[in-house]
Parts: C-alpha cells; structure tokens; sequence
C-alpha cells in the first residue's frame, strides 16, 4: 500500500480544514514535513512527531473567557465563551467574508472549529 499524497488539516493561514498536499520531507529533520494547502496554496511545515493526548489537551478558565457577542471585536488567541452552545474556545484567526462582514475562526472544546460573525452592526 502506498504513501497519501493529501492529508486533512487546519491551514494555518486561511484557517480552514482542507486537504493539504504533501510537497516532500525537510532535509535533516527526519519528523518534519512540508505541506502546501490546496485552497490557498500556503505552504508550512508541520511536526509529525506523535504527541500525547495530554499535549493537546487546552484548559479554558471560564473567568478569564469574554462572553461571545457577534457585535464584539476580538483579536486573535482571545478566549471566548459561547453561552448558547455552553463552550469555550480560542480565536486561531480572523477574516472578511464576501459580504464585506468580518468573521473569526474558533476552535472550541465541545464544537470543534467554528466560523463565527464578528462587528455586526445592526440596521436601526
């Protein structure tokens, strides 16, 4: 059986999940690869050394988490709670979307990685 060409992974440039081409191995360091995203077309290097469960395990400090509100701005790596969904989660990144709004990328314990509005201004 041979080698994937693709594997799934979170690009970190775009910040979605897609398929990531493999483009070849790093020259003297036998765990790392390079990767090129078949959306974007970022290329990064990413560590495939297996780590434990306990590495990638993020606690969240529901003191230190700001409510999630869509008309809020938040900058990226802030802690957000969630209070419809009950989950806490990190900005991994923001964008703007197609209709001029701006949105981020959370990656939440329960909900896994979400596309959220941000600096909604309502119409009066």
């Amino acid at each position: 059986m041979s080698k994937s060409k693709y594997v799934t992974q979170v690009c970190t440039s775009c910040g979605r999940e897609s398929k990531m081409e493999i483009i070849g191995a790093v020259v003297g360091a036998e765990n790392k690869i390079w990767y090129r995203c078949t959306r974007c077309h970022h290329s990064m290097m990413v560590d495939t050394a297996v780590k434990s469960k306990q590495d990638n395990v993020i606690t969240y400090n529901r003191e230190e988490c700001v409510d999630y509100s869509p008309e809020k701005v938040f900058a990226v790596g802030v802690s957000i709670y969630h209070t419809d969904w009950d989950d806490m989660g990190k900005v991994t990144s923001k964008e703007k979307t197609s209709s001029g709004g701006n949105a981020i990328w959370v990656q939440f314990e329960k909900n896994g990685i979400k596309k959220l509005i941000e600096n909604l201004q309502l119409a009066d």
